[in-house]
């Protein structure tokens, strides 16, 4: 009888499994749409270089492909539907052409002349606010009005209030922020706001940091057409603020099937599947924090496909089998200094997990439950804010992490549980943000304000800046194609994924279709390290880029 009952069960699995992978097969079959034309200047001159923009507004779908010689241009591996095509390039664009119609197996055709001047230049900056060189120009008091006296009290108590003058922003986007900053404080055990007090500032900001309007959505595309490398690669890009409201997927990693997955803040992890071009999401289970009230931290996917991410206003970390869809939560000790939310997961190589938050490191042994803390030298000497932000394991097994407040990059040795800090020799404020590391085990961080990738040598502790072509791009995160040791770092003010050869000093940038598209977060499909993913919080966002034949 239990043999019968383990043949049974075999059987509804393997017949589950081949119904999985008949389903994504039938849509990858589907997928195989071509739309195809040539792009031409006023003059009807075919144009190289230029950049084709295509949107499907019914599978809220992005695609963007380049100009190829002749002026061809060819976007293949489209899922039926309908599709808007607009050309940029050279500082001149075409109109929106009308939706036009593709099906499977079928090649569509349509030429597009550029003919109207691109629009003014947005200059690199955060998602709806005053570029950083504009800065110095802001306020120096908060405006009068009712509700100045709350904000200028409860809205400094994590930052100063610059950070937030510099914002334009509608209503509903300063409750999402009011909101997420209340995540926030319940995860550092602050005191929280009552809703009435949450909606003084959010009426205080809302009508004093109103926005400025919608940017044009050519505005951060180069002026100049591209060449070389740059021209061989494409945009798939998945608009989740269409489907789901206030989603900020902050995060994106990518599992052993290469699937993308985006930790978002309202609390479900999505989903997007490259072959089918499907976004599903999945719901964390229930926690004690409210439904308004959820914000996932920076998922990590090992090579089984387990998911880890911090769940801070629940008081929990979670981990969840992308194979299996089942999840586990591990509960936050009662006695820790501070909540349980973070900015970034670590999986090191012996199997524990950890992650950075409130000016330290955390780590967890699934295997034995147990929990430990590291603080830094300089957090315990002074108990002042150091900032802990991106982490990552170098080559011989010491986990580095980044204290964002201070421009120092720490070191911490699992096996005797010695930290080190190393201050970072730049020249201004350099604010470390996320990173990785390479084949051999350097580190390589994104250095935001200072717009440098920074690569630190793991055994000798040194540290080399290099300066990507783009001026203020607001370099984020780094991940490592480990293959061939290849490091792509984000723009995120300037709306690029660059890739960086530290052999030949070569950088490639690769803009993405959208201005304020906000790709924070990236990560390499290391089984298919031609196809980087992205995720735009604000934005609301994820995608891949994707090198092609010739690059």
């Amino acid at each position: 009888m239990i043999f019968k009952n383990v043949r049974s069960a075999i059987a509804v699995f393997l017949a589950a499994a081949l119904v999985l992978v008949f389903s994504q097969f039938v849509g990858a079959a589907e997928n195989n749409c071509l739309l195809q034309g040539v792009v031409k200047d006023s003059s009807e001159k075919p144009v190289t270089g230029a950049f084709v923009r295509l949107k499907n507004n019914e599978r809220h779908l992005t695609f963007l492909v380049i100009s190829q010689a002749e002026g061809r241009y060819s976007a293949g591996n489209l899922p039926p539907g309908h599709y808007t095509v607009q050309g940029i390039g050279g500082g001149f664009q075409s109109a929106l052409s009308e939706p036009v119609g593709v099906t499977a197996g079928k090649a569509a055709k349509l030429d597009v002349s550029l003919t109207t001047k691109q629009g003014p230049k947005l200059l690199p900056a955060w998602p709806m606010k005053m570029p950083e060189a504009q800065r110095p120009s802001l306020p120096k008091e908060l405006p009068e009005g009712d509700g100045k006296k709350f904000v200028a009290a409860r809205c400094t108590v994590c930052h100063d209030a610059a950070r937030f003058m510099a914002f334009h922003m509608n209503r509903d986007r300063w409750q999402d922020t009011v909101r997420g900053m209340r995540a926030n404080m319940r995860g550092a055990k602050l005191r929280d706001l009552t809703d009435e007090e949450a909606k003084t500032a959010i009426d205080y900001l809302s009508a004093n940091f109103p926005p400025t309007g919608p940017p044009d959505l050519n505005s951060r595309l180069p002026r100049f057409l591209l060449e070389g490398k740059a021209l061989h690669y494409r945009v798939v890009q998945y608009d989740i603020s269409d489907t789901t409201q206030n989603a900020e997927p902050h995060d994106v990693a990518v599992d052993p099937h290469g699937n993308g997955w985006v930790g978002q803040r309202i609390g479900k992890l999505g989903r997007l599947d490259p072959n089918t071009l499907d976004f599903t999401e999945v719901s964390i289970p229930p926690g004690p924090a409210r439904a308004d009230a959820q914000r996932l931290g920076n998922p990590q996917i090992d090579a089984k496909g387990m998911l880890w991410v911090a769940d801070g206003p629940n008081g929990r970390w979670l981990s969840y089998d992308t194979n299996t869809g089942k999840f586990t939560a591990y509960d936050w000790p009662k006695d820790a200094r501070a909540g349980a939310g973070g900015n970034t997961m670590a999986l090191h190589p012996n199997g524990t997990i950890w992650a950075t938050g409130a000016n330290q490191a955390r780590m967890f042994n699934p295997v034995t439950k147990e929990w430990k803390f590291f603080e830094t030298p300089s957090f315990l000497a002074t108990q002042e804010p150091t900032g802990a932000y991106g982490m990552t394991v170098a080559g011989d097994g010491k986990v580095w992490f980044a204290e964002d407040a201070t421009d120092r990059m720490v070191k911490i040795d699992p096996a005797t549980g010695k930290v080190e800090e190393f201050k970072i020799p730049f020249d201004g404020v350099a604010y470390p943000r996320r990173m990785s590391h390479d084949a051999r085990g350097d580190i390589w961080v994104g250095l935001w304000n200072a717009g440098r990738l920074m690569k630190v040598d793991f055994e000798t502790n040194q540290m080399t800046f290099f300066a990507p072509p783009t001026e203020t791009p607001g370099t984020y995160s780094v991940s490592v194609d480990r293959k061939n040791n290849l490091i792509w770092v984000s723009e995120q003010q300037a709306d690029k994924i660059a890739r960086f050869n530290p052999k030949t000093g070569e950088w490639v940038e690769f803009p993405l279709p959208d201005s304020e598209s906000d790709p924070r977060r990236i990560e390499v499909d290391q089984n298919n390290p031609n196809r980087v993913w992205w995720s735009g919080n604000l934005a609301a966002r994820t995608g891949f880029v994707e090198v092609l034949s010739g690059n």
